[in-house]
């Protein structure tokens, strides 16, 4: 008799995303065994009984949340352990899977199982709430209030093992050193992430007031030292303190004036995210919004030669493996295309060629690698006629996704581009 896997699906919660959380149970519950959803203090008593009596199989924990996402988020893993469960699958409140996802669940598992992968990649859609117009911060027009497909795979289905949890204060990655085997779902099976401008604001400044920014470079963003001592002076003890303390207006001057040399920093991914944080400071704390100060707003810092290397290493990492970058191969890329040891095409060559690269892009159909090829060289979709050839030549094992890659960027579409354009 073929033994049942035994799936739950998991979720951490604050009061404000309560609303939320029941949804994605909703959708969830009938096609997992059980339902963990761990809840922060600030959920109220109420609020917790509303998820647990709606539905029979839901199980709530109810903890003090530190500024430590990992250690959040391993509280529902020690309960798969405890309830002796097979396969894990996770999201958060703003990330919705579409219902053919939900339906064929057990399929999806069953599929994995049989053909030796242990996570699945589940391709993000996103979805911008209409919810807010921010022309006196920003110059940004009204968001689409339809999802976009985006190049990002996120995993969050995965097999439990014995000791599996979450390390990294954001950004957080499971512990699997050896033996990791991921295979990216068809496009059919996706989530949607619901997020507004003012919660991207809002997130970068979590992730920068927690960690310096979303890649965890603590001490390498001076912003973030500056910020931890104005934190550590003014008594405010975790990022839930500052944001509402921003938000009602109780900000001391000396942070606010900090909040606005955030501005200032440089076009790296911390610097983006540094900037972010003001911005988020800005929208509750208008007052401080003189001219000068909105025009700083408005004015993008100037990209220097590191920042393009590592954005497009970045994009690399995104199109052909569908995720974030690591910071030792970020790192070892960045290096070789300032060094010159390497050009773009080499290192785009260098991933495609990968044994990872095989692994995540062997659930994609061809149409979808030959659009991923041309968006990280040309910065758009194949034609109707560079689909259709460079699809039927990979089909036909006519040509390779490297030889792809260096047909495109010695193209003179990618010459009239210019390096990193795209």
């Amino acid at each position: 008799m073929v033994r049942v896997a035994k799936v739950a699906y998991c979720q951490c919660t604050f009061a404000r995303d309560v609303q939320r959380t029941l949804e994605c149970i909703s959708l969830m519950s009938e096609h997992v065994d059980y339902v963990f959803i761990i809840a922060d203090e600030s959920v109220s008593p109420s609020q917790l009984e509303l998820i647990s009596s709606n539905f029979d199989n839901v199980i709530t924990k109810r903890v003090h949340f530190t500024d430590d996402f990992s250690t959040f988020r391993n509280h529902y893993l020690e309960l798969c352990e405890q309830y002796g469960i097979d396969w894990v699958l996770v999201s958060d409140p703003d990330e919705i899977f579409c219902q053919d996802f939900a339906k064929d669940l057990r399929q999806i598992i069953n599929d994995l199982e049989r053909e030796g992968y242990n996570i699945a990649g589940i391709n993000c859609r996103e979805q911008f709430e209409d919810i807010e117009w921010l022309d006196d911060l920003d110059l940004l027009e009204k968001c689409p209030t339809n999802y976009r497909k985006s190049g990002f795979y996120k995993d969050l289905l995965f097999k439990m093992r014995a000791g599996l949890r979450y390390v990294g204060r954001v950004h957080e990655t499971l512990n699997i050193k050896e033996g990791r085997k991921v295979k990216i779902l068809p496009d059919k099976y996706y989530y949607v992430h619901v997020k507004s401008t003012l919660q991207i604001w809002r997130n970068a400044a979590r992730n920068m007031v927690i960690a310096g920014g979303g890649d965890k470079v603590g001490e390498l963003n001076p912003y973030w030292t500056k910020l931890r001592t104005l934190m550590q002076k003014y008594g405010i003890k975790s990022w839930m303190e500052l944001e509402e303390r921003i938000k009602n207006k109780d900000v001391p001057s000396e942070m606010a004036n900090f909040f606005i040399e955030c501005l200032d920093a440089p076009y790296t991914k911390w610097g983006i995210e540094t900037r972010q944080t003001g911005k988020f400071f800005l929208y509750y704390n208008r007052e401080y919004l003189t001219p000068d100060v909105l025009s700083k707003v408005r004015e993008v810092p100037k990209e220097r030669e590191r920042e393009g290397a590592e954005r497009f290493v970045t994009k690399c990492y995104f199109l052909l493996l569908a995720r974030h970058p690591d910071i030792a191969g970020e790192e070892y890329y960045t290096r070789k295309l300032l060094s010159g040891d390497m050009s773009e095409e080499d290192v785009a060559v260098s991933i495609a060629e990968s044994a990872e690269f095989r692994e995540r892009m062997s659930g994609l159909s061809i149409e979808d690698i030959v659009n991923r090829c041309y968006n990280l060289v040309l910065g758009r979709n194949a034609d109707d006629s560079g689909l259709q050839t460079y699809g039927n030549m990979l089909r036909n094992g006519q040509m390779t996704v490297s030889q792809l890659l260096r047909t495109l960027f010695r193209s003179d579409e990618y010459a009239k581009r210019g390096r990193g354009s795209a």
